[in-house]
């Protein structure tokens, strides 16, 4: 019996004082490490050839759904050269709308040479959408160690499919 209660004693004495330790009582002193900070934006990306999307779609939801669901396609960017961390912006607006969607690509080692640039989806409710078709607008910006600038935009037509 006197056995476990020291066990049991030390046990609880080991787990205060590396609370102590490594808590506020003792400044400077931690038992976990730091880890290695990401640098986003970093090293530099070109764009070789960049395929933007010619139809953006708004659907009517199914059984009656009050909601209408925007169909984006990707965005296929060529690289003529990439290194570091960079990352590609890609925008959707519509002004029409008041509508801006953006998803943001943080690049890596492992991206090679083509890249497809996805827009997550959105619903819009029955009364926002009132015509047939909208304008919009596609861009695709790049951040990197070079700055900020702007790869290609195109202007489109975003049908409502009913």
């Amino acid at each position: 019996m006197e056995r476990t209660r020291a066990v049991v004693t030390s046990v609880i004495a080991i787990i205060l004082g590396v609370t102590l330790l490594s808590g506020p009582l003792v400044p400077g002193v931690t038992l976990a490490s730091e880890p290695d900070p990401v640098a986003l934006e970093s090293g530099n990306v070109t764009v070789s050839a960049i395929e933007m999307p010619e139809k953006v779609t708004i659907e009517k939801g199914s059984y009656g759904a009050a909601s209408y669901y925007l169909n984006v396609p990707p965005v296929r960017v060529h690289f003529a050269n990439r290194t570091g961390r960079p990352t590609l912006v890609y925008e959707l607006t519509i002004e029409e709308l008041g509508y801006t969607r953006t998803t943001n690509h943080f690049l890596d080692d492992s991206a090679g040479d083509t890249y497809d640039l996805t827009l997550a989806s959105d619903t819009f409710t029955d009364g926002e959408i009132e015509r047939e078709q909208y304008n919009g607008t596609v861009t695709v910006s790049k951040r990197d160690g070079a700055g900020h600038g702007v790869v290609a935009t195109r202007n489109v037509t975003i049908s409502v499919v009913e």
